[in-house]
């Protein structure tokens, strides 16, 4: 019973604390650069091209390891059956033998036409690529969710502009259903007022349901769980009459040459096809390498003296009688030791070993015009690299000045509708206009309005593509 009260008070002191932490969750607001450092730490996309970038990594040290001698040692546990030479006897034996042999041998390359040298250059070049590449993935990446991350703020202000008409509109309705029953106005410019309620109504659902929808795709790009709760920062973005773009789009493209990734992707590429060419000629100079080996064996088969008797047989008689006697000797004998065997059948060889290319069926001629074409090729891919940012930028600084200049078109058109609507809905009220020209009045000024919202937006998406460019982070 204690047990249980103890854990109740554990679990009352606790609740507070999960309580908070959920609610912190919730209640978390999310600014771009949060976004931004969010998707880089988990998109999978990134984390692909970082694998790519160890691979490469794996590449270099490998090619850094084939200037190292290679050793290895060797052993066999064999047996023979059938007539045959004893390798360590060099006698003819027909039984069964049982032989060891041990040994380590080793070489090194001294010289093949600098190959392994320019292997590790490419290798190195291709690891800057391999990382660039990683780089160009998590810009993409940032720039998408800046850009929802705009179209959120976007669809945020739409839903005002359109809920602030649909208020005006239900204001008008009230009014209207009271003049048209005192008499004042017609049935018919109540039925026209309803029938804009309805439409602004809609419109209103269709920019929240917008607005929805692009919450949802700034989540899936965050790779979070999409969540009712999920809430974005509204920067403070002032625009004035007297905003400007900053830079030229020639002074963007000189910048953006020494800090995207894409440009120096497509130059370390250029210069690791360069050392691919060197390495491809390479395979014309002779290989000089040097190696030894030091090895031995044991057999079953050889055998060693451990005792002799000598005895003499009689082979005949001499003229006077005497016998003849021969000396036979008889040995005894026992399998050499292993330990002995080892040691007595130590063989050591050094040497040096020249290969000279003269005809390889066309395979080294075929692989230096292909490492033609290929640098040939990555010459082509930085110039097409170069030439597609020049084409973007110039498009993004077109864009960003055109938007700046539909803004302020905008703003003063906003403000002139602003005051005619203000006028026709005091005739309005007072019956001097009808619901037609109010809701025509009306639905300009909106208009007006969302086209400024968007050219606002446009704007700002562009200077912040131009800035990116030019090396600076994406934040408000």
């Amino acid at each position: 019973m204690i047990k249980k009260s103890y854990i109740a008070i554990l679990f009352l002191f606790a609740l507070p604390y999960f309580a908070f932490d959920a609610k912190a969750q919730e209640e978390k607001v999310w600014t771009l650069k949060q976004c931004v450092d969010h998707a880089l730490a988990n998109n999978i996309q990134i984390k692909q091209g970082k694998l790519g970038v160890n691979v490469a990594e794996y590449n270099l040290k490998q090619s850094k390891a084939a200037l190292l001698p290679n050793v290895n040692a060797h052993a066999s546990h064999s047996y023979n059956f059938g007539r045959t030479v004893d390798p360590f006897t060099n006698d003819f034996v027909s039984d069964r033998v049982l032989s060891n042999s041990f040994s380590v041998s080793g070489n090194v390359t001294l010289f093949s036409g600098m190959r392994n040298y320019y292997t590790i250059k490419k290798n190195e070049q291709d690891l800057l690529v391999s990382q660039y590449n990683s780089d160009i993935s998590a810009n993409d990446i940032s720039l998408a969710i800046a850009g929802n991350y705009l179209q959120v703020l976007f669809n945020m202000e739409l839903e005002d502009i359109t809920m602030r008409q649909v208020e005006i509109t239900k204001g008008q309705v009230e009014r209207t259903q009271k003049l048209v029953k005192a008499g004042s106005l017609p049935k018919g410019d109540l039925l026209e007022i309803e029938a804009q309620y309805s439409l602004d109504e809609l419109q209103h659902l269709e920019s929240r349901n917008n607005l929805k929808l692009s919450l949802l795709t700034l989540q899936q790009l965050l790779d979070l769980e999409p969540s009712s709760q999920f809430d974005i920062a509204i920067p403070e973005i002032e625009i004035s009459q007297n905003s400007k773009v900053l830079s030229t789009s020639g002074q963007v493209y000189d910048a953006a040459l020494a800090v995207l990734p894409q440009i120096k992707a497509a130059n370390h590429q250029l210069i690791s096809k360069e050392k691919g060419l060197a390495v491809a000629k390479g395979w014309m100079f002779p290989t000089l390498t040097f190696g030894g080996s030091y090895g031995t064996g044991y057999s079953d088969a050889r055998s060693r003296i451990i005792d002799q008797t000598t005895t003499y047989v009689p082979l005949g008689y001499t003229s006077t009688g005497d016998d003849v006697l021969m000396p036979y000797t008889s040995y005894v004998s026992e399998t050499t030791p292993f330990g002995d065997q080892i040691s007595d059948n130590v063989n050591k060889n050094i040497g040096f070993n020249l290969s000279i290319p003269i005809f390889n069926r066309l395979q080294t001629k075929t692989g230096i015009n292909q490492a033609i074409i290929s640098l040939k090729n990555a010459e082509y891919s930085l110039q097409l690299e170069k030439n597609k940012l020049k084409e973007d930028i110039q498009r993004a600084y077109m864009q960003a000045v055109a938007a700046l200049d539909k803004y302020r078109a905008y703003i003063r058109t906003v403000a002139a509708l602003e005051e005619a609507f203000k006028h026709v809905k005091q005739k309005f009220d007072v019956g001097m206009v009808t619901a037609i020209e109010f809701n025509d009045s009306k639905n300009k000024l909106s208009k007006a309005e969302s086209d400024a919202l968007q050219a606002k937006y446009d704007y700002v998406y562009k200077t912040k593509i131009l800035e990116f460019y030019q090396g600076n982070s994406l934040a408000f």
